[in-house]
C-alpha cells in the first residue's frame, strides 16, 4: 500500500458494512483492514481479467466503476486519476456523498434503481464492476446490460462479475441437506441458466427491495449476453476467490439490441420459463406422430388435436433437426478443438451441449404427456 494510499480517509462504519457485511464493533479493525484489503485484490482481479483478452486498465482513457459504493476498489486507483477520467456511479446516494467529499481524483454520481443513467452515448471507454449483477433479477439485468451498452464506446470494454458455479455450490451447501430447495434451485439455474432468490438475507435489509441474489450459468452468460457484447472471457472465481468475472466488448453491429423476452409476474419477481411447444418435442428420436389416444372431450377432441398437429408438425420437424444439428455442430466443435481453444471457453461449449442433451431427455418424457393434452 503506498503513502498516498495510506492517507486516504477510511469512510464510516456503517458504509464499510455495506460492502463488507456482519460489521462488529468487537472486529471493528478487522473489517476496516478486510475493506482495504478486498479493494486492492478486486482491482488487480480486474487488471488480471483485462490481461487475459490483452488489454490494460491504463490503456482506456475513460473508466466508469459501476456500482463503487463508497469507493472501496476507486480508492485503489488514484494514482491513475491524475491522467485518466475517472467515473463512479451507485444507488447508494450516501455512500457517494462520502466518495466525492474525500476521493477527490474522481468523479461521483448517483443512479436510479433503473437506467437511463445522465451519462452520453459512448462515454466510456471501459466499464467495469464487482458484484452488481450477482443481486438483480433478470429483468433488471436487461435493462442495464442495454444501458452499459449504450453508454460504453464503439468497440468499447466491460468487466463485469456474477455468482457462477462455485457461490452456488457455497449456497447449496449452507442449505439443510434434505432441504427440497436444494433440487429446485438446481434445476431452475440448469433450465434458465439464471436463478434470482428474492426470499434471502438481504430481505428488510438496508438494501432496496429488488436488490436480492442473483446466479449465472456459464452457457446463460455466452447465449444471453452476446444480444450487446461479444464474450471474450469467462473466468471463474476470478473475482476475489469467488465471484465469476466477465470480459466484454462492445460489437460494432450491437446497435439497439434487444433481448429475448421472458416470462414476469406483476411485482417483479422472477419465474421459471416452459420452453416452447415446439421444443417439447424436439428431443424424440423417430418419426412425429400423430395423435390417436381418445379425448375426454370424445371425437370432436380427438379431430382437434389432430388438425392442430397436423398445423404444426412441418414446424416441429424442422425444430427437430435443428436442434439436434446444433447440438450434433457443438459436440464436434468441442472434440476438433479440444487442444486448440482456450480452456474457459472450452469448459462452456461442454456445459452448453451437456446442457441441450438433460433438455433433449427431459423433453422427450415429456412428450409422452402432450397425448393426453386437453
Amino acid at each position: 500500500m503506498s503513502e498516498t494510499i495510506s492517507s486516504l480517509p477510511l469512510p464510516p462504519d456503517e458504509l464499510i458494512d455495506r460492502v463488507v457485511g456482519c460489521f462488529s464493533n468487537e472486529q471493528a479493525d478487522e473489517h476496516r483492514a478486510k475493506f482495504l484489503e478486498t479493494g486492492r485484490t478486486s482491482l488487480e482481479d480486474l487488471e488480471r481479467a483485462l490481461t487475459a483478452v490483452g488489454d490494460t486498465l491504463a490503456a482506456h482513457e475513460r473508466i466508469l466503476e459501476f456500482g463503487c459504493g463508497c469507493g472501496r476498489i476507486m480508492r485503489w486507483m488514484e494514482e491513475l486519476g491524475s491522467t485518466h477520467t475517472l467515473v463512479g456511479t451507485d444507488i447508494d446516494a450516501r455512500a457517494i456523498e462520502w466518495a466525492s467529499d474525500n476521493l477527490p481524483f474522481a468523479r461521483f454520481d448517483v443512479n436510479e434503481g433503473l437506467p437511463p443513467t445522465g451519462y452520453r452515448d459512448g462515454e466510456f471507454d471501459l466499464i467495469v464492476n464487482h458484484s452488481v449483477f450477482t443481486h438483480l433479477d433478470e429483468h433488471y439485468q436487461d435493462l442495464w446490460l442495454a444501458e452499459l451498452q449504450r453508454i460504453v464506446s464503439p468497440d468499447g470494454m466491460l468487466v463485469l462479475s456474477v455468482h457462477g458455479e462455485h457461490a452456488f455450490q457455497v449456497s447449496e451447501q449452507q442449505l439443510e441437506a434434505g432441504s427440497r430447495l436444494r433440487h429446485d434451485w438446481r434445476a431452475l439455474l440448469e433450465r434458465n441458466g439464471i436463478l434470482y432468490i428474492a426470499d434471502d438475507s438481504y430481505v428488510g435489509s438496508a438494501f432496496p427491495d429488488f436488490y436480492h441474489t442473483a446466479f449465472h450459468a456459464p452457457w446463460y452468460v455466452f447465449e444471453h449476453w452476446s444480444s450487446w457484447f461479444d464474450v471474450l472471457a469467462f473466468l471463474p472465481r476470478s473475482s476475489l476467490d469467488f465471484q465469476d468475472q466477465i470480459v466484454l466488448r462492445r460489437r460494432e453491429d450491437s446497435g439497439d439490441a434487444v433481448a429475448p423476452v421472458r416470462a414476469r409476474p406483476a411485482g417483479g419477481a422472477s419465474v421459471p420459463v416452459t420452453p416452447p411447444a415446439s421444443s417439447a418435442v424436439a428431443g424424440h428420436d423417430g418419426p412425429l406422430q400423430m395423435p390417436s389416444e381418445a379425448s375426454e372431450f370424445g371425437r370432436l377432441g380427438l379431430l382437434g388435436r389432430r388438425a392442430i398437429f397436423r398445423a404444426a408438425r412441418p414446424v416441429l420437424h424442422a425444430q427437430q433437426r435443428v436442434d439436434r444439428s446444433f447440438a450434433d455442430a457443438i459436440a464436434s466443435l468441442d472434440a476438433r478443438l479440444d487442444e486448440r481453444m482456450p480452456p474457459l471457453v472450452h469448459v462452456a461449449l461442454r456445459q452448453q451441449a451437456e446442457r441441450i442433451e438433460r433438455l433433449e431427455n427431459e423433453l422427450q418424457e415429456l412428450r409422452g404427456t402432450l397425448r393426453g393434452d386437453r
